[in-house]
């Protein structure tokens, strides 16, 4: 999992697809796009603006996904993502190979990371993570998630 601030996406560059996505984020990271897929790459590079109003941590879900990792940037607003090692979670919902998404109990203990406008997250197979959940009653927000393919 990486958790930093847009300016600093070059320090993260690894898989080439990175890049691409950092590239888009960078282009857009005001926001202002229409919800729906926006694909920079294909099926390997995808974007999924999104503008909700965030839930309570008791509506949330902690979700892994084995095909794509996250690009998870807030553009406007702020929420809470939950973090755990997905290997220490039990499954609620098997895996879906079509959707790309498993679902797990909310374990007893995990970690809070506060995204705030300006701030990306990365998660891979390995990164349970609950997203879009209530920061201290801040409104709004306004995310872009980017898939990049693994492998």
């Amino acid at each position: 999992m990486i958790l930093a601030r847009l300016a600093d996406w070059r320090r993260y560059t690894a898989l080439a697809e990175l890049r691409e996505a950092f590239a888009f984020l960078e282009r857009h990271a005001g926001g202002g796009l229409e919800p729906g897929r926006i694909e920079i790459a294909g099926d390997r590079v995808f974007a999924l603006p999104q503008s909700y109003a965030p839930k309570p941590v008791a509506e949330g879900r902690f979700e892994a996904h084995r095909r794509y990792l996250d690009v998870q940037y807030i553009a406007s607003g702020a929420e809470m993502i939950g973090w755990a090692p997905t290997p220490q979670l039990e499954a609620e919902t098997p895996y879906h190979p079509e959707q790309d998404i498993a679902f797990y109990r909310v374990p007893a203990r995990y970690t809070p990371l506060a995204l705030v406008a300006g701030v990306f997250a990365v998660f891979y197979p390995e990164d349970a993570h609950m997203p879009c959940l209530e920061l201290g009653g801040q409104g709004q927000v306004e995310k872009i998630v980017v898939k990049v393919a693994l492998g």
